[in-house]
């Protein structure tokens, strides 16, 4: 069995969402971020591609790219608060597809009673939060409340830390040792943390050695490692994190989106499968990493 832990749904009322919010900060400011340099991916093409496509053509497309990598299952993170789009799109695959929550303004009055709601239709089975974009450090207080909510509904909580590509982020929240303070407040409360803490692995690894509810997701390119002193190859990454968590609290992503240039990442599934080959893991300890832990997590 085979489950992808971090995958984004992108339709064109989340993309619509997202910009305005960034656009409220400085005109075009998102816009700009988005479709120019290296790191953009809002092009004309692919919103013309996403506007012809209705929730039902994604779904369908997504389960076919799924059967087509012998992908199981899929949990899917929007990629801004238009939660009901990612709740049509899951019941038509309810087998296929399980959702993350996302929440605007995670810090507000409404977020825990917004937040259980979701939960409650089946269809959701996390909470992401992105500390850099929504301004606020994973250790402040006012996100105490969603935390015991999670921990008692059995949610695990995903962050995204470190490197970004949002146009709207603040680096004084990027760094994962915040959460060392709520993992000890919390220990009914899983987190895990996103692209193995795409730039703070010391960090991810020393919150690996000293708490026992915190998990690693291996998604993405991993490109991260271009910007450190010291470019680890991803074998030793994986080496590393399997020395401190263990295949047991490590889950298989690809952070993958379906666009107008390419469907399911099935070059970075081939490339974490060679780094597991060259480590001669084991076939109990891959089966965890690549889908057992994600079943035992996520109660799926």
């Amino acid at each position: 069995m085979i489950i992808d832990s971090h995958v984004h749904l992108v339709t064109a009322g989340m993309i619509d969402k997202m910009l305005k919010r960034y656009d409220g900060v400085g005109e075009g400011i998102a816009s700009k971020a988005f479709t120019q340099g290296n790191h953009g991916f809002i092009s004309d093409n692919f919103i013309k591609f996403l506007k012809g496509m209705s929730i039902r053509k994604h779904a369908d497309l997504w389960a076919m790219e799924l059967d087509k990598n012998k992908i199981d299952r899929a949990l899917f993170l929007p990629v801004s608060e238009k939660n009901d789009e990612l709740f049509e799109f899951i019941k038509l695959h309810p087998g296929r597809f399980t959702g993350y929550v996302y929440l605007d303004k995670p810090a507000s009055k409404q977020a825990v009673k917004t937040f259980k709601r979701w939960i409650e239709t089946g269809a959701f089975r996390g909470l992401k939060l992105y500390p850099t974009i929504q301004g606020i450090s994973a250790a402040d207080e006012r996100l105490f409340p969603l935390y015991e909510m999670a921990g008692r509904l059995s949610v695990p909580i995903l962050f995204h830390f470190g490197i970004t590509m949002a146009p709207i982020y603040d680096y004084r929240y990027t760094n994962p040792i915040d959460l060392s303070l709520p993992s000890r407040l919390f220990p009914d409360t899983n987190f895990i943390i996103a692209h193995f803490g795409a730039g703070y692995f010391r960090e991810a690894l020393m919150l690996g050695y000293r708490s026992h509810n915190i998990h690693l997701d291996t998604s993405g390119t991993n490109n991260w490692r271009e910007y450190l002193p010291d470019v680890m190859p991803l074998n030793e990454i994986f080496k590393r994190a399997l020395e401190v968590y263990g295949p047991e609290k490590i889950l298989f992503g690809t952070d993958s989106i379906l666009n107008d240039k390419a469907g399911y990442r099935s070059h970075i599934l081939k490339e974490q499968k060679k780094a597991l080959s060259s480590l001669k893991v084991t076939k109990k300890d891959r089966a965890l990493l690549m889908g057992g832990t994600a079943v035992r997590l996520f109660g799926l």
